[in-house]
Order: structure tokens, then C-alpha cells, then sequence
């Protein structure tokens, strides 16, 4: 049985920053906060003399803008310092902005427009919707309330992909292709469903910037994240459609390791804030001694051999950051053509966890002469978690 990924639609952030405002925003944002901590506290210190110490951090640790050019946001706030008039960062009540429940509230509101406007000309409900974020979660979820809404409560199952992070997509294709196997119960009403099975992703990673916390590993994460919103769906060869201006991708083989004494390298943990990351700088070092054994056995899987094959692959490898790329680049030896739709999406988007990895597989959909060429998906996660695909472009 042969799957096929296909028909890739982007809805783009509300707003939008060119990452050398961005850095100066983190840098007043975090200096304000340090100063109305510091009231607090009894200490009368100027503003300036924090916002020159927090410049430094950033300077030395953020993600600069010739790596990234500019990131999305769906929070107005990061266009203006009126700590007053801000939605979510409003720093003259918290040095943290506004608590966990306001921030899901917000990400109820957004995701449910940006769902509307996903499905506004779709008739036909899909076998299965499975809905990828690891950066808001409300019960019901705004594909529940849609699929209720649109009367397809009946033959269309809606299920959660949540808090994986950025290595999210190859599970939620690897769940895909399990519906599409086992599933047979549409076949007798097939002309209110497509047999497919749509995957969306909706993270607003913005959402949880926490400009009270001043360490330099926040700095590298708020100055590296991005909002994203993907749709893109999976149905067995037979049912595919051709469509005239993307490329589709037939997938091949998946796997996932999970590694042990790895716990601590990489993790999402929920705060009265929001969701906090930390990322260790013991993720490159990880990658770097397995990544070559993985990817051996990836091919091995597909029936093919790695060494014979590398030369000829586009990688579509999760940007983490700017060094992840370049560690794997230097370790398979790698060409720039081969990891430019990587690069790409990192300067033009930053890291929209989950949603990364297919940015980058719809800006290959748009390219017609890399028709028929494998590509080896690479994306990492907590856990520490490596997964990775083998596709052809068709």
C-alpha cells in the first residue's frame, strides 16, 4: 500500500517582525521587566543600566539576523512598547505578562479563526482530522468545535497530536497512515468524505516568551521561535489526485529513536507563564554521534543503501537552530543544495516547532525539477527523540 503527501496550504502569522526589531524588543522587554522587579524589591536602579546589561546577553546568545530574517507572531505586542496596551505582555501588572489561562484563551480564539479560514471553501469532510501543536491546549479543541459545527461529527474522527514539539510531523504521518489501513467504515457515505486524512499544525511558540526570565538559554529560545500554521493531508496512491502546481511526496519509511541519558537535553514543561523550553548544549553533540547509525538504518528500512544514496537526497532536516543544520551538514558532508530549503525556511520563518518541517516540505512541493528525488526529513524533539523519513518527489 503505497501513501501519498500532498496539497500543502500556509496561512502566514497576523503580524510579522525583521529579526533585528525583534532583538531589540527582547532586549527592552526584559530590561523593563528586570526594572519593575527591581521597584519591587526596594532597589532603585535606572532602566538604561539594565537594558545595557540584558543587550549584551542578546548580542552574545540570540539567534542573529543574518541566520534569521524575520519571524511571525500572531501577538500584536511585539510591534510596539506600550507595555500598557499589550495583549499578553502587559509588564506594568507582571513582570511575566498576563498568566497560563489568558495565554489558552488567546490560543482558543486564534486557532479557531485560523481553522475557519482553512476550511472555508471545503465541502467534503476528510476520514480523519489530526490537529499538531505543542503550544496550546483547550478541550474542545477548535477542530472538534469545527468538525461539530460543519455536521461531520459522524464520520469524521478528530484526534490530538500534542506536546511532542518540533519533531511532531513524522508522527502525526506515521498516525495517518495507521486510519488510512484500518479504516473502512466511509466507503458506504464516501460522497460526504474525502478518504484522506488532513494534518494541521497550529503553534504560537510567541505565545510563551516570559520576559522575567533573564538567563541566556531563554534569550537563544526567544529569539529563535516563530508562530506557524500548516495544513496538508495523506491518502493511499489510489485515491490521489495530480495537482498542477505542487509536487506530492510518496512516503517510503519512517523511524524513531528515543535516547537514553538524554532526558535533560531538550524540554516543554508547563509554567504559571506558559510553556517553557530548555534547550542543552548537549543537543549538537547527540545528534552528532548518532545521527550516522540512524540514518544507515533509515535506508536500511527502505531497502536501500545510505552511502550510495547521500549524494543524490535533498534533506529536509528541522531547523533547532542555525547550528543543528550546519553539525549535520559537516557530519554527512553535505552539499549547500542540499540543505538550502532548510536554511531557507529558517532565515525567512525562524523554528515554528512542529510546523517547521512541513514548511519546508511544501516549499520543495513548489520546486518541479526536484521531481522524483528522495527526501530524507530529519527533526528532533524532547525525550531526546530523532525521527526521520525517507519520501520521493512526485
Amino acid at each position: 500500500m503505497r501513501f501519498i503527501l500532498y496539497d500543502f496550504h500556509i496561512i502566514r502569522p497576523q503580524y510579522e517582525s525583521i529579526q533585528g526589531d525583534a532583538l531589540n524588543w527582547i532586549a527592552q522587554a526584559h530590561a523593563f521587566s528586570k526594572y519593575k522587579e527591581s521597584l519591587a524589591q526596594g532597589r532603585r536602579k535606572n532602566i538604561d543600566e539594565y537594558y545595557d546589561l540584558i543587550q549584551k546577553i542578546v548580542l552574545r546568545f540570540a539567534c542573529k539576523p543574518e541566520k534569521i530574517s524575520k519571524r511571525g507572531s500572531d501577538i500584536s505586542d511585539f510591534l510596539h512598547t506600550n507595555w500598557d496596551a499589550m495583549e499578553i505582555f502587559n509588564l506594568n501588572k507582571s513582570a511575566s505578562g498576563v498568566f497560563m489561562h489568558q495565554r489558552m484563551q488567546f490560543f482558543e480564539y486564534k486557532i479557531q479563526n485560523i481553522l475557519q479560514i482553512f476550511y472555508k471553501d471545503v465541502y467534503h469532510a476528510p476520514q480523519n482530522l489530526i490537529h499538531v501543536s505543542c503550544t496550546g491546549y483547550v478541550s474542545p479543541s477548535a477542530p472538534q468545535k469545527l468538525v461539530a459545527e460543519r455536521g461531520w461529527g459522524s464520520f469524521c474522527q478528530v484526534t490530538h497530536a500534542y506536546h511532542m514539539g518540533c519533531y511532531a510531523s513524522l508522527p502525526a504521518i506515521r498516525m495517518g497512515k495507521g486510519f488510512l489501513q484500518n479504516e473502512n467504515r466511509h466507503q458506504a457515505i464516501n460522497e460526504k468524505v474525502k478518504k484522506k486524512v488532513d494534518i494541521i499544525h497550529n503553534e504560537l511558540c510567541t505565545l510563551h516568551f516570559n520576559p522575567a526570565a533573564h538567563d541566556p538559554e531563554q534569550i537563544v529560545v526567544q529569539s529563535l521561535f516563530a508562530d506557524g500554521h500548516i495544513k496538508y493531508s495523506i491518502c493511499e496512491s489510489n485515491d490521489y489526485s495530480a495537482n498542477d502546481t505542487q509536487n506530492a511526496f510518496e512516503i517510503i519509511v519512517e523511524q524513531e529513536n528515543l535516547y537514553a541519558e538524554s532526558f535533560d537535553a531538550m524540554t516543554w514543561r508547563l509554567s504559571d507563564f506558559g510553556f517553557q523550553m530548555t534547550i542543552s548544549r548537549k543537543v549538537p553533540s547527540i545528534i552528532a554521534e548518532n545521527i550516522e547509525v540512524f540514518l544507515n538504518n533509515l535506508f536500511d528500512k527502505a531497502g536501500m543503501n545510505f552511502s550510495d544514496e547521500k549524494e543524490k537526497v535533498i534533506f529536509a532536516i528541522h531547523p533547532g537552530g542555525p547550528k543543528i543544520i550546519e553539525y549535520i551538514r559537516d557530519i554527512l558532508n553535505l552539499s549547500a543544495q542540499q540543505i538550502k530549503y532548510s536554511q531557507s525556511i529558517l532565515f525567512e520563518y525562524g523554528n515554528m516547532s512542529s510546523a517547521t518541517l512541513p514548511h519546508i516540505w511544501e516549499r520543495i512541493s513548489q520546486t518541479k525539477e526536484v521531481i522524483g528525488m528522495l527526501v530524507v526529513s530529519l527533526a528532533f524533539g524532547p525525550g531526546l527523540t530523532m525521527s526521520g523519513s525517507i519520501m520521493r518527489v512526485i
